[in-house]
């Protein structure tokens, strides 16, 4: 063997090396990036329950304001309502007369 040709072989062996310890590192990264996507998809999951949690919560809130009397909207829809009733109320009073 010539010396280039060591020389080449010597060049070729320091390019393994370099390959090997990137894949290394390639892999210890590839370990970190998989734990961390794991664990967002965990949080993930527990904010869509939270978010699901709060809808609920918001629903409610808003029925109980509907049917809290403060709301003025909402008390003259139920006066008119049941003037609705009451006079469906005579007019079969009526009709049974």
């Amino acid at each position: 063997m010539t010396e280039k040709d060591q020389h080449l072989i010597e060049e070729l062996r320091m390019n393994i090396r370099r390959l090997m310890e990137s894949l290394d590192a390639s892999k210890s990264e590839l370990i970190a990036v998989k734990e961390e996507c794991r664990n967002l998809e965990e949080r993930f999951v527990q904010l869509s329950s939270e978010n699901e949690e709060l809808k609920k919560r918001y629903e409610n809130l808003k029925v109980a304001k509907v049917l809290a009397e403060g709301d003025p909207d909402t008390q003259a829809a139920k006066q008119k309502i049941t003037k609705l009733i009451r006079e469906v109320d005579k007019c079969i009073a009526l009709l049974n007369q």
